[in-house]
């Protein structure tokens, strides 16, 4: 009696494989969703932190928020031309506030925005969109 060589897979074992590739990456891809949008939240945070440490640096030297009305009166501070984001800085929207934005690809749902209270140093977070739900 000739003994045959098996050689290869049989079907069953691919359909098996592929169901098992498949579950891992129904588990997988929502978690990296995720982590693409916190390390985009991070790019925000970071150059609205830097900003608003420029803003207080302004104030505190002139104590007047309408002397740190734009981007080119806060000590070389100048936000990044490439990125995911549109960055925005409105000064003295009262006279003792300053806000930043960063917005998702200029989309006016998905932001990351700082309010700074420059009279007590106070800083207001407030996410939308997609970044609501991240943790800080």
């Amino acid at each position: 009696m000739i003994k045959k060589n098996k050689k290869g897979f049989t079907l069953i074992e691919i359909i098996i494989v592929v169901i098992i590739i498949g579950v891992l990456a129904a588990v997988a891809l929502p978690k990296l969703s995720n982590q693409v949008s916190v390390s985009k939240a991070a790019e925000a945070y970071g150059i609205l932190g830097s900003l608003m440490h420029k803003i207080m640096e302004c104030y505190t030297a002139s104590e007047d928020i309408t002397k740190c009305d734009t981007t080119a009166q806060l000590s070389g501070f100048q936000f990044p031309t490439s990125g995911a984001f549109v960055y925005t800085y409105v000064a003295g929207a009262s006279a003792t506030s300053a806000l930043g934005t960063a917005s998702l690809g200029g989309s006016t749902a998905d932001v990351i925005t700082f309010t700074i209270n420059v009279t007590n140093g106070s800083v207001n977070k407030l996410k939308g969109g997609i970044f609501a739900n991240l943790k800080q």
